[in-house]
């Protein structure tokens, strides 16, 4: 990092913790240091109960602080911050009591691979004995599962290796959520335990030998792909990718959600993203390809097509995490190891084969058909995006903030159709941070996340988008957005409908209100309660001037656009279920039934 860029960091030049100081000090104090130490800068969370100690200490070693308007939403806003930072470079406090509200980005975080510092303040020990107000002793056992690591502190003697502890596990291996569950009587206990600086290990890189090995599986191949996923943002591996695909001239596909944006959508080897809701191109390619290097991809059920997609006999795969590898089907070649070290050795043995030049230009049809196959993808997704129909064609809504975003922009979807549209049909012109993972779909992140993807990255454009069912969930959160004067666009993608429910209940013959949101809602004028300006947007003609007016905005700007209701998920796998399917015989939405799964 950059003097710049360290200056630009929230928190910059804030007090340093005495990393050798052996003095007595309140438990609360001592947590504050070892976040210092730990590289953490900025603590979000939600007040009440045994927190005002803790936010004492805070306050005094001059750590900058951010209340999200619930529990959950705060979760999520550092969630946002860390996916971008790659590491757990914030924390979150709350009062026991709501922990559960947090519980699904906890969750969240473990199954996606995001770093997550989750501090929750519990009633004294004593307490657990008796039936205290809100009595919050079942909280631990059931964030126990859904945590990487969890630690339940009634002591204050460790406090600072176990902070510490909590923040390595973070941001090591596969990343998730560390959860802390802290007595509110630590606060007070006296401990002396030094504070230790924390310095991350190196991630494990690969053997020399599975190095070769693979080279010499892709030079055995007549028509080789590389596949990526989140992974590969994550280990901030995307030049040493770009390096690579550039060298060997190997068409890449990616994972449908989590490998988006590490190759800018325009350059001539990338197939496109695979899966259900990815481009036939990126299928096309990747099933007929007779060897694949997979790296960073778990093979989840909406990048294979519920595993339906056909996988070649030679696949190497690398991961950070050991469990990744072999977890689905057997690999011809496994390989533990971090992304980025992977790609920089692959490189320095395929630069130090002389042959390497004959190998890659016999790859010139197999890459001739891939940009054919793109072609033909982009001319088929181009039909789409029709700009006469009122309500808005949701892929003319998304070709537009392609075309008047800066190039740099971090567009964060939420979950459901507009998520799955978005991904797919918006333009990545250059590499783009992972802000979000694609795994646990909630509702309602979308906005918390982008508020803690601009705090990590204050210089890019955010833009929220955001269907108007997630935008229920959390709406409250555009208050935040007037009173800390940050500045992201939130576009709402308004169809009046829950349109993932509705289209399998329809196709099941079930016409189900649910589904159905009220158009009585303003969320304009809801906004401007808020603080936040804003306007409606109900025919194409009005697009273009209100996405000027929302960049030109000094602040936050709310763009509430009506889309035609219509089905617009189309897939880009024929017979295939779109996300859920199994071998148990259904009727309605679910009649075809998958025959068998990987690896038959």
């Amino acid at each position: 990092m950059t003097t710049d860029e360290a200056a630009r960091e929230p928190g910059a030049g804030q007090g340093q913790p005495a990393a050798e100081s052996t003095e007595r000090r309140e438990g609360s104090d001592a947590i504050a240091e070892a976040l210092l130490a730990s590289g953490i800068e900025i603590v979000f969370g939600y007040t009440g109960g045994a927190v005002p100690q803790l936010t004492r200490s805070i306050i005094s070693h001059d750590i900058p602080m951010y209340a999200g308007r619930t529990e959950l939403t705060a979760a999520w806003i550092s969630a946002g911050y860390n996916r971008v930072k790659r590491r757990a470079a914030s924390a979150v406090i709350t009062h026991h009591v709501g922990a559960l509200h947090s519980a699904p980005a906890i969750y969240g975080s473990t199954m996606d691979g995001t770093p997550l510092l989750y501090m929750s303040l519990d009633n004294p020990p004593s307490m657990e004995a008796r039936d205290g107000l809100q009595d919050a002793l079942e909280v631990y056992p059931s964030l126990k599962p859904i945590s990487k690591y969890i630690k339940k502190v009634t002591d204050a003697s460790d406090l600072p290796v176990i902070v510490r502890q909590a923040v390595k596990e973070a941001s090591t291996g596969k990343f998730g959520a560390s959860t802390l569950v802290l007595a509110q009587t630590v606060m007070f206990q006296q401990t002396a335990m030094k504070v230790e600086p924390l310095e991350l290990p190196k991630p494990p890189s690969p053997h020399r030998q599975d190095v070769e090995t693979t080279w010499e599986l892709l030079k055995n191949a007549e028509r080789p792909v590389l596949y990526v996923g989140a992974g590969v943002h994550i280990a901030d591996a995307s030049a040493e990718l770009r390096k690579f695909v550039e060298l060997t001239g190997i068409p890449v596909v990616s994972t449908s959600w989590g490998g988006r944006g590490l190759l800018p959508d325009a350059h001539e080897l990338y197939a496109g993203p695979t899966g259900n809701f990815g481009w036939r191109s990126a299928n096309l390619v990747a099933q007929q390809a007779d060897a694949w290097v997979t790296v960073g991809c778990s093979f989840s059920q909406m990048s294979t097509g519920t595993w339906s997609m056909k996988k070649p006999s030679t696949v190497v795969q690398v991961d950070v995490n050991h469990y990744e590898l072999g977890k689905i089907f057997q690999p011809t070649l496994g390989v533990h190891s971090d992304a980025k070290f992977f790609f920089a050795q692959l490189i320095e043995a395929v630069e130090a084969d002389a042959g390497s030049e004959a190998i890659t230009a016999g790859w010139s049809g197999w890459r001739n058909d891939a940009t054919v196959a793109k072609k033909e993808w982009v001319q088929e997704m181009n039909s789409w995006f029709d700009g006469t129909e009122v309500p808005i064609n949701q892929y003319f809504l998304i070709r537009k903030l392609s075309e008047m975003l800066p190039d740099d922009s971090l567009v964060i979807g939420d979950s459901g159709g507009n998520a799955f549209a978005l991904y797919r049909a918006f333009e990545y012109k250059e590499v783009t941070p992972l802000a979000t993972g694609g795994h646990y779909m909630s509702l309602g992140v979308s906005l918390p996340v982008a508020i803690g993807a601009k705090l990590a990255e204050p210089q890019r454009t955010v833009v929220s988008y955001h269907g108007d069912g997630g935008l229920y969930y959390d709406m409250m959160e555009l208050s935040s957005l007037a009173e800390h004067n940050l500045k992201i666009i939130v576009v709402i993608d308004n169809n009046h409908c829950l349109l993932a429910n509705r289209a399998s209940m329809k196709a099941s013959g079930i016409d189900n209100p649910w589904v159905d949101l009220p158009q009585t809602t303003d969320f304009v004028q809801l906004a401007n309660s808020m603080g936040v300006e804003g306007e409606r947007v109900e025919s194409p003609d009005q697009l273009a001037g209100a996405i000027e007016r929302a960049l030109a905005s000094e602040g936050s700007y709310v763009l509430d656009v009506h889309t035609t209701p219509g089905l617009r998920l189309r897939r880009a796998l024929d017979q295939v279920i779109p996300i859920v399917g199994d071998r148990t015989p259904k009727v309605g939405h679910l009649e075809t039934v998958l025959e068998g799964s990987w690896p038959s």
